[in-house]
């Protein structure tokens, strides 16, 4: 494609986005924005006085500029950084987890003494680096498949997203307003800011511009860059460094914003622009355009709807529908097989069964912590204060017990259907949705009913399940698109539960500590709600359970033997989606249940996915007592979200799973 004057357009690419840059810089300084921030034009109107334009400018609207240009910048350069070393399209600081990273790098800073403010970049920069060095471990390094590194960087990130909430619960007082913080915003009041992020803004573009031409090297493959002389390993560590450097650069300024790093390389490789060493200084353009542009239009959607609009979600949005596309693309690519089960020695289902369902007695009366001549005490004597206690303790027990049973019964039915055990409602968007739905009621309604609750929850989960379906309709829902598109859905709804959270009346930490899964307050409505669950979507799957045993063979095979795949597929996860809802509308959006309980119960050397689902639910039961009792106990007097206990057990669980399972490969 060339222009008038013989150009290409990828030649005429840089120009073009810096002209666009000065253009979108010069509206957002000169023009009438919303939130009545003063303007020159306002000002030669004579609606602002000369005083006031000058505080807006120099205090306001020039800092603000500063930060779009080395947040854009950051975050253009570090996507593109990570895409080339990893040779994935993928890749991006919000996808491997070095945002999530930063972010508890940041609070970190926070709650640090005033005396050391300057520490700021450098505390964010380690939290991003051990995040992203994390991911690539786990994946296997440089080489790791797409599907691999974008689990491990989901995976960190949710581990890191508990232990923000964990310290947001704890110093609620001191981080409150880094849940606001976290939809990102590029306002700066003052240009400290701006200034104590600058200098290494400029270490990290120094590194980078003298890395352009070794990066061009890398391009040719590993193989051919060693043979002109370049340690490739030694220039990807350094890579890897500079990107993270400038993704806590953009962190510190602007906050999480979504995807930036993973649209701007994207955009310009589809224009034509591939050659590395001129694509990264022009991936720095575009992605400082691309939030010259985002800010206004964010500001303008939150005039017109009369609410603020983050940034961080306003990019979110744009960004999802691209990463999706992307994914879709994976398909001309060999993904690889799905790992095997990893199965335990055989033993007889009978026996395992009936120790499975002892252990779920034994949690609930050690979470109880009450002997049995108070049992009977409160079963005799209804007024007396073991009854009492049996009241207080009993509904929250039930409530933890049986949404850890219903989501490990959701995990068993989806990785029957995605045919990998790295697969569950977490994973998938199924719980994010659900838990979006309902902060959707708490923030509409004063006091929801529990039924009302329900049915933004259902309607959640079925509404994520259904855009997924969309999203891989080409694919016939081919397991590996399911997976990485699930987990794509999944970062949107994370977002958009943060923008909820940020824009209602909702106390923050009321809302952390909801969204991390919790029994607290919760009483015998709700144990009824969940028991209702089990006894009416349990059999359903349970019935399904003979055609997953048949998907495990394949789909050519199990067409063969007479099962409609697409419809059991279907059905499949439209109930864990009810099962997901239901857990979710009582409980919250308890992590890692749905993937750690069928994995212990294959591991007890149970093959079939009827006796699966059994074991499983009587396990993750006894995964979310033993968590609920030990948030109540650990840090008493002090009440953890038992959710928050099994993201810690489940997440490091998983992390060490996928390193297994790449290594056995």
């Amino acid at each position: 494609m060339r222009g008038l004057n013989g150009a290409s357009l990828p030649q005429r690419l840089p120009w073009l986005l810096t002209a666009g840059l000065i253009l979108a810089l010069c509206w957002s300084l000169l023009g009438p924005l919303p939130s009545g921030r003063a303007t020159v034009l306002q000002w030669l109107a004579g609606g602002v006085d000369s005083g006031m334009l000058w505080v807006a400018l120099a205090e306001l609207r020039l800092p603000r500029l500063a930060a779009t240009l080395l947040a854009g910048a950051s975050l253009g350069m570090a996507g593109c950084l990570l895409q080339a070393l990893s040779r994935n399209p993928l890749a991006s600081p919000s996808v491997l987890g070095v945002t999530a990273g930063a972010q508890l790098g940041l609070i970190v800073a926070v709650l640090l003494p005033a005396s050391m403010a300057l520490a700021a970049v450098p505390a964010v920069f380690v939290g991003a680096l051990l995040a992203v060095a994390l991911c690539f471990t786990v994946a296997g390094g440089w080489r790791a498949h797409p599907l691999t590194l974008v689990l491990a960087g989901t995976v960190v990130s949710l581990l890191l997203s508990a232990v923000v909430s964990l310290l947001m619960v704890l110093f609620d007082q001191n981080v409150a307003g880094v849940a606001l913080w976290s939809a990102g915003s590029l306002f700066q009041p003052g240009w400290r800011g701006v200034t104590t992020s600058l200098p290494w803004f400029c270490l990290a573009l120094l590194i980078a511009w003298r890395s352009r031409a070794s990066l061009q090297l890398l391009a040719l493959g590993d193989d051919a860059a060693s043979a002109v002389g370049l340690d490739v390993d030694r220039f990807r560590r350094r890579l890897l460094l500079v990107a993270t450097l400038l993704s806590a650069v953009a962190v510190t300024l602007a906050g999480p914003i979504a995807l930036v790093g993973l649209i701007a390389p994207n955009l310009l490789r589809m224009a034509g622009l591939t050659q590395s060493s001129r694509l990264l200084p022009a991936s720095a353009l575009a992605g400082a355009l691309l939030l010259a542009l985002a800010d206004p239009a964010a500001d303008w959607l939150a005039d017109t709807s009369r609410s603020m609009l983050p940034l961080g979600i306003a990019t979110a949005l744009a960004g999802t529908p691209l990463l999706l596309w992307l994914i879709g693309r994976q398909s001309h690519t060999v993904l690889p097989a799905p790992t095997p089960q990893p199965q335990g020695r055989r033993r007889d289902q009978r026996l395992v069964l009936g120790m499975a369902l002892l252990a779920v007695l034994f949690v609930a009366m050690l979470a109880l912590q009450m002997s049995p001549a108070m049992l009977q005490q409160a079963w005799r004597e209804p007024t007396s204060f073991a009854a009492l206690l049996v009241d207080l303790r009993g509904p929250r027990i039930g409530v933890a017990m049986l949404a850890g049973g219903l989501l490990a019964a959701s995990g068993v039915l989806l990785q029957g259907v995605v045919r990998n055990p790295l697969a569950g409602p977490e994973l998938m968007g199924l719980s994010q949705g659900a838990a979006l739905a309902v902060l959707l009621s708490l923030s509409l309604f004063v006091e929801p009913t529990l039924g009302l609750r329900l049915l933004f929850a259902l309607a959640g989960a079925a509404g994520m399940l259904g855009i997924l379906l969309w999203a891989t309709r080409r694919h016939s829902w081919e397991p590996m698109q399911l997976a990485l598109a699930g987990m794509a859905l999944a970062t949107l709804g994370g977002a958009m539960g943060t923008l909820v959270v940020s824009q209602s009346k909702l106390q923050v930490a009321q809302a952390v500590t909801w969204l991390a899964g919790s029994s607290y307050g919760r009483g015998w409505p709700e144990v009824v709600l969940l028991l209702g669950g089990v006894l009416c979507l349990l059999p359903g799957a349970y019935y399904l359970a003979r055609g997953l045993d048949l998907l495990g063979l394949g789909d050519e095979t199990a067409s063969s033997l007479g099962l409609a795949v697409q419809a059991t597929r279907l059905q499949a996860l439209l109930l864990a989606s009810a099962l997901t809802g239901v857990a979710v509308a009582a409980a919250g959006p308890v992590g890692f249940v749905g993937l750690v309980a069928p994995h212990l119960a294959s591991l007890l050397g149970v093959g079939r996915f009827r006796v699966r689902l059994v074991l499983a639910v009587l396990l993750g039961a006894s995964l979310c007592g033993l968590a609920d009792l030990a948030g109540r106990t650990l840090l008493a007097p002090r009440d953890l979200p038992f959710g928050l206990v099994t993201a810690f057990i489940g997440a490091p669980y998983f992390l060490w799973l996928l390193a297994k399972a790449r290594r056995t490969a």
